[in-house]
């Protein structure tokens, strides 16, 4: 066999979660944790796939990491830092409430 290659789990981790979205070409997908197993293969996946990609990792080593996988032009943008800064945008007035948020969400049962 002159070539070979395997998806591992952390691949077929990012390729389902990525099938949940539908067609990407053309699309906007945030990868958060972009320098872990799973986070770098759904960045290189979606650029693949013509997504607009946008993906968190800390400034230096890691964004260089991140913005190397793919040769498609990749939006990291540092956690640790300002993000509505570095995104450009303004926050919405008000988040969407989810049944799940701490304000809303059942309380738990007595152990």
């Amino acid at each position: 066999m002159r070539d070979a290659g395997a998806l591992g789990l952390a691949g077929t981790a990012a390729s389902d979660g990525l099938a949940l979205l539908g067609p990407l070409e053309g699309s906007t997908v945030l990868i958060s944790g972009a320098t872990g197993g799973v986070g770098a293969i759904a960045v290189e996946l979606a650029a693949a796939q013509g997504a607009r990609v946008i993906a968190t990792a800390k400034s230096g080593s890691e964004s260089g990491f991140v913005s190397a996988l793919t040769a498609a032009e990749v939006t990291v943008i540092d956690y640790t830092q300002d993000v509505t800064a570095q995104s450009g945008r303004s926050p919405p007035a008000a988040w969407p409430s989810s049944p799940r948020s701490p304000a809303t969400a059942a309380p738990s049962p007595p152990p």
